[in-house]
């Protein structure tokens, strides 16, 4: 397997595009090339902010800030397309960058749908490029440590899973998490990574599920919770939340032990496993502050688009998908 380099441009100059921008740069891989907003001068924004960031001790420089995602996807010194725009548009621009022949890493949830999702996963196939929903924490090692040690019976038998993702942010009619008609809500921006580790861990597509939201003035569910019942035996709790302070450690419990996480979706604060008799054993993290998590994975995607074994296939972003769909209706 060989790591290609990948120039990089990204749509949207929000939260994500900065943090993913900056992993770019302390990535062992990537190059970013360009920076798209409906108003370059949004984008030329966000790339001085970059560069004051980077600071003297690293070099952050950006080709050019790009008016119109159109112009990004058709620019001949990208190789990838790096898509954080709200839900909605996920699809058009997938489909457009696909068809312009650039690999694409899209943000969580690839689609609104899993008939959506199916449908560009169809298109990537066709034009022959890597299509990879950005759940960063899957391509990290910590993860799959994580998930490898689980199946071997470190904590004998997995019974229950609890996972908690909230955070208490003032609600907006101008954040795209509030618009419903955009793919809105908790459990389309922070749930679905509680039922993807869940899948994760169990290895298998939930038999019954439930939730119950509670709906926003504004048209959205600003929290939830729910339930899920899993092949084995195993049984998934979660919540999830937008205007929710609380704990947000997972819980994943066996018949000879249970293992604390928190925040699992950073991948990189390490573990506790609680044995049986009471004994605690931490197993740290690995957080590196020259190559975070977005770092991380922009390399893990450039390994994939190399030949490597795909860390977030296909058929587990369709799954997850379906399970949203379900738990919508």
């Amino acid at each position: 397997m060989s790591r290609p380099i990948i120039r990089w441009g990204i749509l949207g100059t929000g939260m994500i595009a900065e943090k993913f921008a900056q992993g770019i740069s302390l990535s062992q891989s990537g190059e970013p090339r360009a920076i798209a907003s409906r108003n370059s001068d949004k984008a030329g924004d966000l790339i001085q902010q970059l560069r004051d960031w980077s600071g003297v001790n690293h070099s952050f420089d950006v080709t050019e800030a790009v008016e119109g995602y159109e112009v990004l996807i058709g620019h001949p010194d990208v190789d990838a397309v790096y898509i954080a725009l709200p839900n909605h548009l996920h699809k058009k621009w997938t489909i457009n960058a696909l068809r312009a022949g650039k690999h694409v890493l899209c943000e969580k949830p690839l689609a609104l749908s899993a008939a959506e999702a199916e449908e560009l996963f169809a298109v990537a196939s066709e034009e022959g490029r890597v299509l990879i929903e950005a759940f960063m924490y899957r391509a990290l090692p910590q993860t799959t440590n994580l998930l490898e040690s689980i199946r071997d019976g470190l904590i004998g038998d997995l019974r229950i899973i609890r996972t908690n993702f909230t955070f208490n942010r003032e609600a907006s009619p101008h954040d795209a998490r509030y618009q419903a008609e955009n793919g809105g809500g908790s459990l389309m921006d922070v749930g679905c990574y509680c039922i993807d580790f869940a899948r994760s861990l169990t290895g298998t597509e939930p038999v019954e599920m439930n939730a119950t939201f509670h709906q926003h003035e504004l048209g959205v569910d600003d929290y939830a919770a729910g339930t899920l019942a899993f092949p084995n035996d195993v049984l998934m709790t979660f919540t999830c939340g937008m205007t929710v302070t609380s704990d947000q450690t997972a819980h994943i419990a066996g018949t000879e032990g249970r293992i604390e996480i928190p925040r699992f979706w950073f991948g990189e604060e390490g573990y506790s496993i609680i044995r049986l008799d009471g004994k605690t054993e931490i197993i740290p993290g690995k957080k590196n502050a020259s190559r975070p998590v977005y770092a991380a994975e922009a390399d893990a995607f450039a390994d994939v688009v190399g030949g490597a074994e795909n860390w977030n296939p296909p058929e587990n972003t369709i799954g997850n998908m379906r399970v949203l769909d379900a738990l919508q209706k």
